[in-house]
């Protein structure tokens, strides 16, 4: 229930003192520690259904238990060896326990908790913060401080209502008592509100206190410690503290939703939802560790730009958060890689993702917004069998998996190992660059590209596999051994800065020969005693998130003997690309995206009848216009004509809006399923596996269902798509109408 390469696992249990905890995760600065603690109840062995909120309590207090005892040395006794043998020195170190604030103790339960009576509807539990006095000698000096504890149960409610969400991490409601006075600087109706504000410094305080590094989630830039421009602020807020406004450049603040009342010519925001400090996360952090260390910042005010966004389209809000972080004024310079096209490049991405498909004919679906795969089918339910046959399930990849994987593939697996929003910042920064830090344009990530990143995602998948999970593992520390020995392959099979290995053989049989898995092993065996012998801390997986240790690694003489081991000088050169078939391999690519015409055939699949349904249905929330473009569209449908990227586009926006408003709607209806969506998967099939001679290779399916008594018009679609896809253009729907009448016939 817990699956994260961010946490590291340390199951420890004392029944005798009411101890358990599985694991747990230190944020980067130090300052909040999450605890987490699973509790799965297995078919007949208990209740799942929970009404009393003592029962999660009891759960928690086992939590709690082991981070008191732990902060009082009441568990010393503990072996080196233990899993949570690490985490207990953490607690037992005074300059740990001066620097955290914050625990964090998260439940993950598989019950569903429900009202005590009545239907058994669902229920929301909330728990009430804890506080904790701990004592502590630091530099010979007797302390004392008081952690903050705070409660989070993720049940199945939880769950439930985060996926159906299509969004990203649960948004964060800030509370304004009093409400924060403003003033309204702009109204773009119907995209965004905009207010100016000054924030005093105490507040900004309390946020990241409460929620620490997740106001900054949407923020270009990572929080850097205290150098360069970070000192300059560190040093006015503690010099000239009355002067900290003029000097700098406040913060932007993005909501998506707000509690705003305007009296008397100014408006007093009494609450914000879905709170982003979007430009300003330097400020905001250097504020914060300042007043940690008792500095005095009762005169520190900050201007604040408050933009709260009205779109309910997620893409819209991304693209507005983006533009509003690039042309926000900034204390550091942020280069174009930061943020241009920051969503062209994904886009790209999932275009590719639609169009190619792999030897077995099957896709990989690349999750650009989260939810998105299981929207599809809620919205799509008629076609959910064709859905998950074109993405088998694992073959489906989130933006976060994604990155994990490409990030891998070189030489920082320390990044890999900070995890989510911070290792895919650093994709979006690497897949904008080239091997010599020259711009790479969205349209010139193509087919090579793609087949990469999917290659790089099976041998990531595989070195997970081959090292294993519980008892039988190499060890217990995968999530860091993993990408180290990912990237230690990379450095081997690299000259300067470019790589030579073959990833185009991992795409072509979508697995890891044999050979290379016997490597592989040797190598994550390896790798997993080096990291164990050069980290400089019992907790490696802590110490994994910093580089020094891959510098340490790669410096062994332990590393130098696996690289020039004769066995791995055989199996590198095995893989290793020639400098013809690299140039062949990275030609410009050309191939035809498929994005199109794929919406195309799943628009005509869902019939004009649903279109019509959809538009009575929604009619009173249906602009003038998407009541126009609907028609439209359910006129092309009708007489089998191709759509255009404005019609898909235009559906695309009115199936969102219309399932935010009544989502059940779309489980009732009966698409008019023409199996087209199986059609234009097979037709990708074919293109993709003869991209050199596609229409000799269409002309031999037309001459296969000839022999096999298909009528002339069907036979002749086949050798028409043939036509349009050697020269790059849009098959018509009509041939790909007759293309199914066949398969179905």
């Amino acid at each position: 229930m817990i699956d994260s390469d961010e946490i590291t696992f340390a199951y420890f249990t004392r029944n005798t003192e009411n101890i358990e905890i599985d694991g747990y995760l230190i944020n980067d600065t130090g300052e909040r520690l999450q605890l987490f603690l699973s509790n799965l109840v297995l078919p007949g062995s208990g209740e799942v259904n929970i009404s009393r909120k003592e029962y999660y309590e009891s759960l928690f207090l086992k939590a709690k238990n082991f981070l008191t005892k732990a902060l009082k040395n009441h568990l010393s006794d503990v072996q080196a060896g233990d899993p949570a043998a690490p985490l207990i020195k953490w607690l037992e170190n005074p300059d740990f326990q001066d620097k955290v604030d914050v625990i964090e103790i998260f439940l993950i339960s598989n019950t569903t908790s429900v009202e005590p009576r009545g239907t058994g509807s669902p229920k929301s539990f909330t728990f009430q913060k804890d506080e904790f006095v701990t004592n502590y000698t630091l530099n010979k000096l007797r302390k004392s401080k008081k952690l903050s504890i705070q409660y989070q149960l993720i049940d199945l409610n939880r769950i439930y209502n985060f996926e159906i969400s299509a969004g990203g991490a649960e948004p964060i409601i800030i509370n304004l008592n009093p409400p924060l006075t403003a003033i309204q600087a702009a109204d773009d109706s119907g995209l965004f509100k905009s207010y100016l504000a000054v924030i005093p410094a105490r507040l900004l305080v309390e946020f990241y206190h409460d929620y620490s590094s997740r106001l900054l989630e949407r923020n270009v830039r990572s929080f850097l410690q205290f150098k360069g421009v970070n000192q300059k602020l560190r040093e006015t807020l503690i010099k000239e503290p009355e002067k900290f406004i003029a000097y700098n450049n406040g913060v932007t603040i993005t909501a998506t939703a707000s509690e705003i009342v305007h009296k008397d010519g100014v408006a007093l925001i009494h609450s914000l939802t879905d709170f982003q400090i979007v430009n300003g996360g330097q400020t905001t952090a250097s504020i914060y560790f300042t007043a940690k260390d008792g500095v005095d910042l009762s005169k520190v005010s900050v201007a604040a730009k408050i933009n709260v966004a009205e779109s309910s389209n997620p893409e819209d809000l991304d693209d507005l958060i983006s533009k509003i972080s690039q042309y926000s004024n900034s204390q550091n310079k942020v280069s174009s890689v930061d943020l241009n096209s920051r969503s062209a490049h994904l886009l790209k991405i999932k275009k590719l993702s639609e169009s190619i498909t792999d030897n077995s004919g099957s896709k990989w679906f690349f999750e650009r917004i989260r939810g998105e795969f299981n929207t599809m089918l809620r919205v799509y339910p008629s076609q959910r069998t064709q859905i998950e046959k074109n993405y088998p399930k694992n073959k489906r990849l989130s933006k976060e998996q994604m990155a994990k994987y490409y990030v891998a593939w070189g030489i920082t697996p320390h990044l890999v190992r900070k995890g989510g929003e911070k290792v895919f910042r650093d994709f979006m920064q690497f897949i904008q660059v080239d091997h010599n830090d020259k711009p790479i344009k969205p349209e010139n990530l193509g087919r090579p590209f793609y087949e990469d990143l999917i290659a790089k995602a099976i041998v990531f998948k595989e070195f997970e596999q081959i090292y294993g999970s519980g008892p039988n593992a190499i060890g217990q520390i995968r999530s860091t051994v993993v990408p180290y020995s990912i990237s230690a392959l990379y450095k081997i099979t690299s000259d300067r800065k470019v790589n030579y290995f073959d990833l185009g053989s991992i795409w072509t049989n979508q697995a890891l020969p044999e050979d290379l898995k016997i490597l592989a092993r040797h190598l994550l065996e390896s790798m997993h005693e080096w990291c164990k012998t050069y980290s400089k801390s019992d907790d490696v997986g802590e110490y994994a998130k910093k580089e020094d240790l891959w510098k340490e690694i790669l410096k062994s003489t332990e590393f130098s003997a696996f690289e020039n081991d004769a066995d791995t000088k055989r199996i590198i050169a095995k893989y290793r690309l020639s400098d013809s078939a690299f140039k062949k391999r990275y030609a410009v690519d050309d191939s035809f995206d498929f994005s199109l015409i794929n919406e195309t055939c799943r628009i005509h699949s869902n019939g004009a009848p649903f279109y019509n349904a959809l538009k009575i249905r929604f009619y009173d929330v249906l602009s003038a216009n998407e009541k126009r473009k609907l028609e439209e569209i359910v006129q092309k449908i009708q007489v089998r004509e191709n759509l255009t990227q404005a019609n898909v586009e235009i559906e695309n926006s009115i199936v969102k809006s219309a399932q935010e408003v009544d989502p059940d709607w779309f489980l009732i209806q009966q698409n008019e399923s023409l199996n087209l969506i199986n059609v234009i998967g097979k037709v990708a099939a074919v293109y993709n596996r003869n991209l050199t001679r596609v229409r000799e290779a269409f002309e031999a399916e037309s001459v296969k269902y000839q022999r096999r008594g298909a009528n002339e018009s069907q036979v002749n679609a086949w050798k028409q798509v043939g036509v349009k896809l050697a020269k790059k253009e849009e098959p018509r729907i009509t041939d790909l109408v007759k293309i199914s009448q066949l398969l179905l016939g």
